[in-house]
């Protein structure tokens, strides 16, 4: 039974993909789609192999909050989602069923144990207003909301993904667009506690040779007096092999949530020619003490606080064979609550890429970090580099879909040695230990593609 419940998420995969090829923009729709309009697909997904200087499945090289990608990741990952226009309605508002599913396995896993989940779930209807609202979209169900991240770290400065229900496009005048959303996070451990977000943006601002994208977060928080749990246990009786089955149930205070805030200013701005440069302040407290903000600490107390300063870079030089990318993020967590301590992170890197042509090219990935966690009051650093033969459609810093044959190196201290929360320190899901636990450098090498639509 469990081999047939697996094959049904490979199938229902399969249907997703091919139902999206099968009414793809060149084919003949049907009356219904017609009149409707066509479904279109979108997603992400990388995949391929790895393997360990030292032999052995891949391992990853990183340290405190992300880890520099290329080269350097450890699974296969993908996201496939349909956009489904159901109904058009004679004053010309659309609406559109969205849906996705996405997985994730390990390198190390077996693909027999994918499970795939569903991300995204929600209605959308757009083109119902007119003056400030005629670009205005309605929402409601779940889904990935307001998620920009630093490529190169695979790190989002921003997450408000969830269940919940908002608009988005409000003309204010000049262009200047706001949105609001109101989501409600679950509690992860199911405790009797609430969380609601009033999660409110502004962009396109425009201020000198670019524009400002301001965010901003309220959060209201509260929980029942008490949480009954109840726990049960199993004991063979070695003698006539009976099992007895135990249940206890008890009663204790529910655990504290706090309210939380948090503001975030980005301005982007065009670097000439050359390419565009984002830059960012962000600061949260309570429960909105995090690095993607928007989401929620669930253990944070009210005082609790995170400080981010980031910047981000393209260059993408006219009628030139080179583009890069380049991150730099530095990140303070003051946490109070047990088992956190004051943190502080932070992250540069570039990754110059030459195209030979309008497909081949060479990329290369120089990162560092470094990680200072108060409970142990030692700074853990690593340097990681890596060199990848590529194959991508275009000559773009950002152009998918992108074939790699690669070879990661990484060199960290002591202290990120001993921790054994760093990706070079990680156990299997079987339960083997990293080729280089106890090691200070390790390498891999391994194809990937990856590709986004």
């Amino acid at each position: 039974m469990d081999f047939k419940f697996r094959i049904t998420h490979f199938a229902a995969a399969a249907m997703l993909a091919t139902g999206a090829m099968a009414i793809a923009d060149d084919a003949a729709p049907t009356p219904l789609q017609a009149a409707v309009g066509s479904v279109t697909s979108n997603g992400y997904f990388r995949a391929g192999w790895g393997e360990a200087g030292k032999g052995g499945n891949m391992q990853c090289f990183g340290v405190g909050y992300a880890k520099f990608r290329l080269g350097n990741e450890c699974d296969a990952y993908g996201e496939i989602g349909l956009d489904i226009p159901v109904f058009n309605q004679s004053n010309g508002a659309v609406w559109t069923a969205h849906t996705m599913v996405n997985t994730d396995i390990p390198y190390s896993a077996d693909y027999w144990d994918t499970k795939l989940a569903f991300a995204q779930n929600y209605i959308s209807v757009a083109h119902w207003g007119d003056g400030a609202l005629k670009d205005a979209v309605l929402w409601a169900g779940l889904r990935y909301y307001d998620r920009p991240d630093l490529h190169m770290l695979d790190y989002k400065y921003l997450v408000g993904d969830g269940s919940g229900a908002g608009i988005e496009n409000i003309n204010l005048g000049n262009d200047v667009m706001f949105s609001y959303a109101l989501m409600r996070p679950a509690d992860s451990n199911d405790l009797g506690r609430t969380w609601l977000e009033n999660l409110f943006k502004v962009s396109n601002i425009k201020a000198g040779p670019g524009a400002f994208t301001f965010n901003a977060g309220l959060t209201g928080a509260w929980h029942s007096d008490n949480t009954t749990t109840t726990s049960s246990s199993q004991a063979v009786d070695p003698l006539t092999g009976a099992i007895t089955t135990t249940s206890v149930t008890t009663t204790s205070p529910t655990a504290h949530t706090s309210n939380g805030w948090y503001l975030s200013a980005l301005y982007d701005h065009p670097l000439g020619d050359l390419g565009s440069n984002r830059i960012g302040l962000q600061y949260g407290r309570g429960a909105n003490a995090t690095g993607n903000f928007s989401s929620i600490n669930q253990s944070a107390n009210t005082d609790d606080n995170t400080l981010q300063v980031l910047d981000n870079f393209t260059l993408e030089p006219k009628d030139s064979n080179w583009t890069m990318m380049g991150h730099a993020v530095y990140r303070q967590d003051k946490y109070s609550y047990d088992g956190a301590s004051d943190d502080t992170w932070w992250a540069v890197g570039i990754r110059p890429q030459y195209h030979f042509t309008d497909i081949f090219g060479f990329a290369t990935e120089l990162g560092y970090e470094s990680y200072k966690p108060d409970s142990t009051n030692e700074t853990e650093n690593i340097t990681k580099v890596t060199f990848a033969l590529t194959a991508a459609a275009g000559k773009g810093a950002y152009a998918r879909p992108e074939l790699r044959l690669f070879y990661t190196y990484a060199k960290w201290n002591d202290a990120a040695r001993n921790d054994m929360n760093n990706p070079m320190n990680a156990v299997s899901s079987k339960g083997v230990h990293s080729v280089y636990e106890g090691s200070t450098n390790g390498s891999s090498f391994g194809v990937q593609a990856e590709a986004w639509w």
